[in-house]
């Protein structure tokens, strides 16, 4: 299966959001990652020096809250940065995205 992806456009930023597999039907690529916190715009507004307003930029829900670059992978659905565990859920370094736990299939 091809997926679209995103990487952010800020140096030295390892982010990247693939294109989830359970994609609901009729929501558009672009439509998902705002909704994730990535934000899309110019390249000449994304990344200082780039003069092809043609192109499109995108910026990682990290570096828009000023927590990015993302360095390490690992993990997080929004960003793909490392994540650690707690008590709400594997939470993100970078973006703060909290995947709760699956509930206990105890019965």
């Amino acid at each position: 299966m091809i997926r679209d992806a995103v990487t952010c456009d800020r140096d030295d930023c390892m982010a990247l959001y693939l294109e989830r597999d359970d994609m609901p039907e009729g929501v558009e690529f672009e439509d998902d990652i705002a909704a994730r916190g990535w934000v899309s715009r110019p390249a000449v507004l994304a990344v200082p020096g780039r003069d092809d307003a043609d192109v499109l930029g995108h910026t990682c829900p990290a570096c828009v809250a000023g927590r990015g670059p993302v360095l390490e992978l690992g993990e997080c659905p929004t960003c793909t940065g490392r994540t650690v565990d707690l008590p709400d859920g594997s939470t993100c370094h970078y973006c703060g995205t909290v995947t709760p736990y699956p509930p206990d299939d105890l019965g």
